[in-house]
Formats: structure tokens, C-alpha cells, sequence
């Protein structure tokens, strides 16, 4: 009986292991080791860029008002040819009853200057009391200058020189010419007024009285 126990044991046994026994692989070796724990995913890098906020536009300056421009005197144009009073150490040479008066002349141009006469008046309280007129016009070469004389009586240049200092009296010399460059026919004028006045110890000045370029005399 003890046979028949054992034997009917190891059937059952048999039968109950025959299952699990076809459900394991016939070589172990192609087992896999347990599959270690995933390990957690690193944050998701962006790869855009941040771009920080731009700053504010500064403010446009606002122009400062120009101050109003302001309108210089228009200068007056040099004329080309002039004539000036001088100072002198000494009075004018006498001839005969007359002063010399001499006044000095230059073409500021680049061009000749022709047909060059020149006169000078002397008047008292306004009246012409004589007039003197050099001969036939001259010529000026480009920037040349040179002096010039016309007679005025020494009664009148002498009551003009320590006479006073009247508007009416004064000495007045008008310049005609014309440019090398001018058309034919082209008359250029330029006037002047002065009065002599003593420059101590024998010596003379002038006091200037007024100019013009027109072919008139100088307003009063």
C-alpha cells in the first residue's frame, strides 16, 4: 500500500507541475536582468531665445526757438575808384593866391579806370562861393593810387579852416570816370565832403561831412 501511495504522489505531482514547467523558455541564458526604474525626463530646454523688453524710446529733442534773426545794415559797396582827406603835418603849398588842396585817389578795381576828372567846390553857408576843375580825364591803372590837387583860394580855405563848424561849410569834390570793363557811355561818380580843421602845431585834419556814389553832390 505504502508503493501504490507514493506512486499515485508522484503522479499528482506530475500532472500539477507539467504546466507551469512548458511555460518557461528552454534557455534561461536569453533572460533579461529586471529593467531598472526609468530615471525622470530633464526639463524641456526652450531653445527660443528671451528677449528682454525693450527699453523706452527716449524722447525726441525738442528744438530749441532760434532767436529772431537780426537784420544787419546792408553795407555799402566800395566804389571802385575813391578819393580821401589825409592828415597833414603841415598846411597845403601856396601858388600865387591858392592852396593846393590835394586829396588822394584809388581804383580799388582790377580793371582800368578812365576818363577820370575831378572837381572840387568850397562853400560858405551853403553858397558856392568857387569851384576849381581838373583838365582832361586820366587814367588809373588797376589798385594804383595816386595824390591829386585843385586850387581853393587862401581867403576862403583859411576862413573854412578856423571858421566854425557850421553844416553849410565844407569843402565838396565829385569824381567822374569810367571802368575799362563799363559800356560806352557809362559815367561812375563818387562824392565827398569835408571840412579842414587846424592840427596843432601847424599841421590840419578833417572832419568827414558825407559821401556819396551817385553823380550829385552828398546830401546836406
Amino acid at each position: 500500500m505504502g508503493k501504490f501511495f507514493a506512486l499515485v504522489i508522484a503522479v499528482v505531482t506530475v500532472v500539477w507541475l507539467a504546466p507551469m514547467c512548458a511555460n518557461l523558455p528552454s534557455d534561461l541564458s536569453t533572460l533579461s536582468a529586471p529593467v531598472a526604474p526609468a530615471a525622470p525626463a530633464a526639463p524641456v530646454v526652450s531653445t527660443v531665445t528671451a528677449t528682454a523688453p525693450a527699453a523706452p524710446a527716449a524722447p525726441e529733442p525738442v528744438p530749441e526757438p532760434k532767436p529772431a534773426a537780426v537784420t544787419a545794415p546792408a553795407a555799402v559797396p566800395l566804389s571802385p575808384v575813391t578819393i580821401s582827406t589825409y592828415r597833414s603835418r603841415s598846411k597845403f603849398p601856396v601858388e600865387g593866391e591858392s592852396y593846393i588842396v590835394s586829396v588822394l585817389r584809388k581804383n580799388h578795381s582790377e580793371v582800368r579806370a578812365e576818363g577820370v576828372r575831378l572837381t572840387v567846390a568850397a562853400l560858405v553857408k551853403g553858397e558856392v562861393m568857387e569851384r576849381a576843375e581838373s583838365g582832361p580825364g586820366q587814367s588809373i591803372a588797376p589798385g594804383a593810387s595816386s595824390y591829386f590837387a585843385l586850387p581853393v583860394t587862401t581867403e576862403v580855405f583859411d576862413y573854412l579852416l578856423d571858421g566854425p563848424e557850421d553844416k553849410h561849410n565844407w569843402l565838396e569834390w565829385v569824381l567822374t570816370y569810367r571802368l575799362a570793363s563799363d559800356p560806352p557811355g557809362e559815367t561812375r561818380c563818387f562824392g565827398l565832403r569835408a571840412l579842414p580843421r587846424r592840427r596843432e602845431p601847424s599841421g590840419l585834419t578833417w572832419v568827414q561831412l558825407g559821401q556819396t556814389r551817385k553823380c550829385e553832390p552828398p546830401a546836406p
